[in-house]
């Protein structure tokens, strides 16, 4: 492996020597270098990716979080440590397997439903990457992340800007008498949140007894009580994800890193590797080779590097790679052995025949830990490159404060990936009416074979890889002329994105520029535009220009407020402007383009030929999704200790993509193209509020954070329907709608024949019976149907985010808490969690879910419909009897830490500080006894507690 990236490991090793070489022998100034600024709180830049702002300048609605809270959070996935802790961004749980666990982000909401168009821009030292490679991220190499929320700070992104920007800064290096080594280490114990609880193989055959009983069959199971023991093979009582799943994994973190410098060249250096291990138990039991748990791990590696090469000309180059391994069981996804989990019971087969076969089922065809131990490793190999270079030149000579500024980055990503696959026979024990074992000639068991022995066969291909280069050139102005202040950038900026199965190379170019005039650090104006265009458009149509003025007043500065002892600082603000949003789904639709079709017969032999048809209209106007922002905010420091910060703003998106409803017959061979008609309407706020105070050596903080996001689509093409609840244009994105709930028929509904009585509201999916949902008929035709639904609640992506952090420092020690909530937020168990929530049906087991299921004696108390084995539609159609509240509070993180006082041979050290962390470990509001973000479903979301600690040299 060494030999593999000896490149990339000996560009890093000559950017680091560059870097000390340069730190130990220069001695010209420094020049344009923001570590040599005011570093207060106020002087303090705001990092927008194409330009920098001092705070108390900055007109823009941002949120800047230090990568020290990263770390605070243990997770295979960066993405993950930003859940709750910047307003306006959303950040939805994945799945929790090791590697595969990315989370879906939304900045203030949703304002489309079309996801690609919905994807922030990412951006690594202000040059864009994908959010795949930002996922990899070590939290110990950001310095820190920057939100870009409205129009002042989005419009010079043009037609990448309308879904937010997010903006890594990377750790620099910095002016120190002496180089800083640090070592960071941890080691994490995880654990499933919580699992489905199904149940036990007595209480599955009884109960599918029941419901056979109820559809008018003959009973399976002649003695359930047989299934009551643990030991017996004919009657298995197998709990599935106790033979599957460890209680614990681990995961691990360790990283050594280098950072120092003088006025002239500054470094920093960093070495990181994590192992994730997976829940999966005995994997590799019988052969390492045939079977695998699921196992994630990644080496970071990164060089920065800036130089003042002479007094006016400034140099960066920022260098990082990621490689990342990851291994999973091989014939079947996580999804898939999740769904088999849930769906198996009990008692439908031993793990190992009385023989010691693999024991499977017909009906299953799926023996998870036959699988995991002996079916062979799929194996996915990731290598990600990014670099980035920058130069400044000062032109003083022809006007103080000008410079020419340039930039060019190449960033890279392949996935590879090896299957090695093998397979073994298994057996079904055979059974008689009796459900007793048949036996054979000799009195032994007989079986039924399932499968083949197959050879091992390795299979290897590339089935990721994208480009990105960017290049960007421009000048920018910064002067004070007495009480007035003048600063701009203009910048040429060309992006190409390619990627594997894309024929044509995705590329943005355009001029973005700003100007900002300040006056007496009172008044400030902000113009911010970018005129970009995108090759997927027609000519004429390919470039857009995209506007946004804001203003600021600081009102602390004004004689009535000035040095006033509550207010210390006090600014308001306000933006209006425009950002576009193009999506690499939907490109080229002002062409018109023909497809493989079934073709045409021909001959006396009727034979078939191959042919082409035409594809959907085009439509010469297509262009990008547009949204308008207003933002108005407000920042407060009072007393030294509370700060605030508060964001009101209005969005319309518009030009959404949709194809135009209207009945097209399939004979005239034409489909509709896709129009830029959607609109919809997004209203909210954000606030953060922080209070710190020390009381003698007791330091101490508390910060809490808020968003709230409501969005309403506007216009958007639909059928005609009798009822305007039946409408999406009037609600939110993914409103929740569905019949609404009524109680369960009840045997006095219904005639002795097993009709219903006159008058009793019938349902047109299928012939109910007592025990069955029962909904309310809102259109009053005596007849449930789809015009009987109506909205409820709200949808999966929650309106509100709340954030509560607190800490304390004393005497050494120092603590942190993080909780998040969110609120305003529904789930269907009908289609997140179907299969726990529909027993026996198509062969599926029985979850805890039905628990209390209608009977003739519980009609009274029944929480889910009668038990049955066989389909039924009314109980399977949406309605609000399957929705459920989805807020929930969860502890994100707990730290608890310790600095060792700096005495004896301890002085030569900088510091060493141990802690023990927790992420994940309370959550409220379980639903249905289902862990709240994804339900339990699929692999396990896991808490983590860790041990660790810092060395600095």
């Amino acid at each position: 492996m060494i030999q593999k990236y000896r490149p990339l490991l000996a560009l890093l090793g000559w950017l680091c020597s560059v870097g000390v070489a340069k730190a130990q022998t220069a001695t010209a100034d420094g020049t344009g270098q923001e570590q040599f600024k005011d570093s207060t709180e106020l002087n303090r830049l705001v990092d927008l990716g194409l330009r920098k702002e001092k705070n108390w300048r900055n007109t823009a609605a941002t949120f800047t979080l230090s990568g020290k809270e990263l770390e605070k959070m243990f997770s295979g996935n960066l993405l993950n440590t930003l859940q709750g802790r910047i307003p306006g961004l959303t950040v939805n749980t994945g799945s929790g397997e090791p590697g595969y666990d990315n989370p879906n982000l939304f900045m203030r909401g949703r304002t489309t439903w079309n996801s690609g168009a919905a994807q922030q821009l990412i951006l690594l030292d202000g040059f864009q990457v994908d959010l795949s490679a930002l996922s990899a991220f070590s939290p110990y190499e950001i310095e820190s992340i920057t939100l870009l929320k409205d129009a002042a700070a989005t419009a010079m992104y043009g037609l990448q800007g309308a879904s937010g920007v997010i903006n890594v800064a990377t750790k620099k290096g910095r002016v120190s008498s002496k180089n800083e080594l640090t070592i960071n280490a941890r080691y994490g114990i995880q654990t499933p949140v919580n699992l489905p609880e199904v149940m036990n193989a007595y209480d599955y055959t009884r109960l599918y007894n029941q419901a056979l009983a109820n559809d008018g069959l003959p009973q399976k199971y002649p003695n359930p009580d047989l299934y009551k023991a643990s030991n017996d093979p004919f009657h298995p009582n197998v709990n599935w994800y106790d033979e599957l799943l460890k209680k614990n994994s681990t995961i691990q973190n360790y990283n050594l890193s280098f950072r120092g410098g003088n006025r002239t060249a500054r470094y920093f250096v960093l070495m990181d590797y994590m192992n994730y291990d997976g829940l999966y138990k005995n994997a590799t039991a019988i052969n390492k080779d045939f079977g695998t748990n699921a196992k994630y791990s990644k080496i970071n590696l990164r060089a920065n590097v800036e130089l003042d090469l002479t007094k006016s000309l400034y140099v960066a180059a920022n260098v990082s790679g990621i490689i990342e391994d990851r291994n999973t069981p091989s014939g079947f996804t996580a999804s898939q052995v999740f769904d088999n989990l849930m769906r198996i019971p009990a008692a439908a087969f031993p793990v190992k025949n009385p023989n010691g076969t693999w024991g499977n089922s017909s009906v299953y065809n799926f023996n998870p830990i036959q699988l995991l131990q002996q079916n062979g490793i799929y194996s996915a190999h990731t290598r990600t490159i990014q670099t980035n270079f920058k130069l400044r030149e000062k032109l003083d000579l022809i006007t103080p404060g000008l410079a020419a500024i340039g930039g060019v980055s190449f960033n890279n990503q392949y996935t590879g990936t090896r299957q090695t696959l093998y397979s073994v026979m298994s057996y079904e024990l055979l059974k008689d009416n009796n459900d007793q074992p048949i036996l054979d000639g000799t009195g032994n068991p007989t079986y039924r074979t399932i499968g083949t022995n197959t050879p091992q066969t390795t299979n290897e291909s590339g089935n990721g890889h994208w480009n990105r280069n960017t290049f960007q050139a421009g000048l920018d102005y910064n002067r004070s002329f007495g009480k007035n202040t003048l600063s701009g950038v203009v910048l040429g900026r060309r992006v190409n994105y390619t990627r594997i199965g894309q024929t044509y190379a995705v590329r943005v170019q355009g001029i973005a520029g700003n100007f900002t005039y300040d006056y007496d650090k009172r008044y400030i104006l902000d113009f911010s535009s970018s005129y970009m265009g995108s090759a997927d458009f027609a000519p004429g149509n390919k470039y857009g220009f995209f506007p946004a003025l804001s203003a600021g007043w600081i009102l602390s500065n004004e004689s009535f407020l000035k040095n006033n002892e509550v207010i210390n600082f006090l600014k308001l603000r306000a933006s209006y402007g425009s950002a576009g949003s193009i999506n690499d789904a939907y490109r080229f639709l002002y062409q018109e383009r023909a497809g493989g079709a079934s073709g045409w017969i021909t001959g006396t032999s009727n034979t078939g030929r191959g042919g082409m048809a035409i594809g959907a209209f085009a439509n010469p106007d297509a262009t990008w999704e547009l949204k308008k922002t207003l933002n108005i905010g407000v920042e407060a420091t009072l007393w030294n200790k509370l700060s605030a910060t508060i964001d009101v703003f209005s969005e319309t998106r518009s030009g959404i993509y949709e194809i135009p409803y209207a009945n097209v017959a399939a004979y005239t061979g034409f489909n509709l193209p896709y129009l830029n008609t959607g609109k919809v309407d997004n209203k909210g706020f954000e606030a953060a509020l922080t209070y710190n105070n020390q009381a003698n050596e007791f330091k101490y903080f508390v910060t809490g954070t808020a968003t709230f996001a409501r969005n309403k689509i506007i216009e958007k093409s639909e059928t005609a329907q009798p009822s305007d609840r039946l409408y999406e244009r009037g609600f939110a994105i993914g409103q929740v709608k569905g019949l609404v709930f009524d109680g369960f028929y009840q045997v006095s509904d219904f005639e002795a024949n097993g009709n219903l009585k006159q008058g009793i509201t019938t349902s047109s999916y299928t012939q109910v019976r007592p025990g069955d949902l029962k909904f309310k008929d809102l259109d009053g035709n005596g007849v449930i149907n789809e015009y009987d639904r109506a909205p409820w609640g709200y949808n999966n992506v929650p309106e509100v985010t709340l954030g509560f952090n607190l800490g304390f420092n004393y005497k050494g020690f120092d603590f942190s808490a993080f909780v998040q909530g969110v609120m305003n937020r529904t789930i269907s168990m009908l289609g997140a969690a179907y299969n726990y929530t529909h027993p026996f049906v198509n062969n599926n087991n029985i979850s805890a879910f039905s628990n209390n299921a209608w009977t003739p004696e519980t009609a009274a108390t029944a929480t889910s419909p009668r038990l049955s084995t066989l389909a039924n539609l009314n109980n399977n159609v949406g309605a609000d009897f399957w929705f459920r509240n989805g807020n929930f509070f969860k502890l994100r993180s707990i730290e608890l830490g310790y600095t060792i006082p700096q005495t004896g041979v301890l002085k030569k050290v900088g510091a060493i500080r141990v802690f023990a962390n927790g992420t994940n470990l309370f959550v409220s509001n379980m639903i249905d006894g289902l862990e709240p973000e994804n339900l339990s479903m699929g692999y396990p979301v896991t808490k983590v507690v860790d041990f660790g600690f810092n060395v600095k040299f």
